[in-house]
């Protein structure tokens, strides 16, 4: 359907201080309403236009136009008016032509040939389900034939769209304005008011109108000049800005009132020429007296304070104690994992030996033993590995050394170490080939053993039959994603942003009986990917698996930074 609405005019509520930005330059696209896409050949219709016309040519390159008889009959219209009166009036798709005005265009003929005058009104037009506006003019004119009837159609949505966010934004600005504390002025070269806001009148108890025309230092009066801090009048005259100059008003009761006063020049973009100032001015009394009444308390405050100093150093005693008593706690971690570890160490050893020198005639049960051995001796190693990590983690002492680290020879080497692990378990190992371009920046170490630590947890919670891979993913913000996933129990809800705690383990039936650990491999992971500027998050499902990935930063996104040693968090 088609709505004829009168023009009205916008931006009746004043002027709104704005810079418009420039249009940019985008590649034009086909318009069927564009004069500009409508070549001579293009608008050339089978009616002919008829004499009398001023201006044919130009009439043909206004949009959608057309030439009609004061009877409604359409002698002849452009390609983009057959376009415009599909849109606008419902014309079928088929019709090649119009020749009869349709009723709202018959209305406009009518008003036009009663009055000789039809102001500018404007068509409202659905076109592929996007709402367009278009104005209309019309015109009469004489030919040897009689009156003649003339007209086109401007597209001028745009248009109508910026009117409307103008007036949009200068709502907003005047909600702003009415909505704070602060007073608007503006002044003109004189530095006499030319707009000033309604707060004033909560100052002054007089309308804004009364004070247009004023100098604007002529509303109070300026405490005597403190050393160091220019003079207001001088800063005016030099035309510089100004923020927060004490400035003191009279109220309607005669009271003393506070202001800060603030305000910056404004210039004539074309030439510079200087046109005055605009600026606030905040009342502050209350404030004033609140920082008065603050010192008073701050006075007692500190009276306070010095019965206090007893009692805190009896917290920092205390405080000392506990300190100590982590301390002792961390020493005792460190001494007795590498107690631990030297004869752990010799007993592999041994092991080993012995396991090369038995012979095929050897009992079978000897070989099983010692495998035992080697494999207990293996992970109580991997444990107290994961203690001194944790506690040079605790003490800030864990050395990475950042370099370029290929992805495609982390993942192999890691799969590599953990596939008889996996096929012992009956656990299918599958990982995601990486390119040999692909680098990290990490330490080879640590990185290598966030993989193990993460692998062997997948192989740990997954029954036999079950699934282990390896995906390598970009991510955003130049991180490469290396995430370890298994089909394995998975993790409840409740409980998955605890596993990175330290000595957190699991609780379920399944985790407590037949997984074995202290539960300190993903807190020591997660610490090692932190301390090299990544991160690992974790994915899980009860019953369907769970992934965790692993985030380090690409070695491409860091070629203009020096690597560096990074000792500590």
């Amino acid at each position: 359907m088609t709505e004829i609405v009168r023009h009205t005019s916008a931006g009746e509520k004043g002027r709104i201080y704005s810079r418009r930005q420039p249009a940019s330059n985008h590649a034009r696209t086909t318009d069927p309403f564009a004069s500009e896409n409508v070549s001579d050949s293009a608008i050339s219709s089978p009616l002919v236009m008829p004499a009398g016309v001023p201006h044919p040519n130009l009439l043909e390159h206004l949009g959608p136009a057309y030439v009609a008889t004061p009877d409604g009959t359409i002698t002849w219209h452009n390609d983009a008016f057959l376009y415009f009166a599909r849109a606008a009036w419902n014309l079928t798709e088929n019709a090649e032509q119009v020749t009869a005005a349709p009723e709202p265009l018959s209305t406009v003929f009518d008003t036009l040939i009663s009055t000789g005058h039809f102001e500018p009104a404007r068509t409202r037009a659905e076109i592929g389900g996007v709402a367009r506006i278009f104005r209309g003019r019309h015109f009469l004119g004489d030919s040897s034939g009689g009156v003649t009837v003339y007209g086109y159609f401007e597209d001028i949505t745009r248009w109508i769209t910026s009117e409307q966010r103008l007036a949009a934004l200068d709502d907003k600005l005047t909600d702003v304005i009415r909505s704070t504390s602060d007073w608007v002025w503006e002044t003109d070269t004189d530095m006499r008011l030319t707009e000033v806001s309604a707060r004033i009148a909560a100052i002054t108890g007089a309308p804004p109108e009364a004070h247009l025309g004023k100098y604007v230092l002529s509303l109070g009066s300026l405490p005597d000049p403190m050393p160091g801090i220019p003079d207001l009048k001088l800063l005016m005259q030099d035309r510089r800005p100004f923020r927060n100059r004490l400035f003191i008003m009279r109220d309607e009761t005669n009271g003393y009132r506070r202001i800060h006063l603030s305000g910056t020049p404004f210039f004539d973009s074309g030439n510079g020429r200087f046109l005055g100032y605009r600026g606030t001015g905040t009342d502050v009394t209350r404030a004033l007296e609140a920082e008065r009444d603050a010192i008073m308390a701050r006075q007692k405050l500190e009276q306070a304070l010095s019965a206090l100093e007893l009692r805190n150093e009896q917290l920092r005693d205390t405080l000392g104690q506990a300190q100590s008593a982590s301390d002792a706690k961390t020493d005792f971690l460190a001494l007795t994992s590498h107690e631990l570890r030297t004869p752990l160490n010799a007993i592999i050893g041994f092991a080993e030996l012995c396991r090369r020198q038995i012979t095929d005639t050897a009992g079978e049960r000897i070989p099983s033993y010692l495998d035992n051995i080697l494999s207990a001796s293996g992970h109580l190693v991997q444990i107290i590995d994961n203690l001194l990590d944790t506690v040079q983690i605790e003490n800030e002492t864990t050395d990475i050394d950042l370099a370029e680290l290929c992805v495609a020879d982390l993942v192999r080497d890691t799969v590599s170490m953990i596939e008889v692990r996996a096929r012992e378990s009956e656990i299918a190992l599958v990982a995601t080939p990486a390119a040999k371009d692909l680098s990290v920046i990490a330490d080879k170490t640590a990185a290598r053993q966030i993989l193990i630590n993460l692998l062997t947890n997948a192989i740990k919670f997954t029954p036999a039959g079950g699934s282990v891979g390896v995906e390598i993913a970009r991510g955003k913000e130049d991180l490469l994603y290396v995430t370890i996933w298994d089909t394995g129990i998975g993790i409840p809800m409740d409980q998955q942003q605890a596993v990175f705690d330290r000595f957190h383990r699991v609780r379920s039936d399944v985790f407590t009986t037949t997984t074995e650990g202290v539960g300190i491999g993903l807190h020591v992971a997660r610490n090692l990917a932190q301390l090299m500027g990544g991160d690992i998050t974790l994915d899980s499902e009860l019953g369907r698996g769970s992934r965790f990935t692993l985030a380090l930063r690409l070695w491409e996104s860091t070629l203009d930074q020096q690597p560096a040693n990074t000792t500590g968090a």
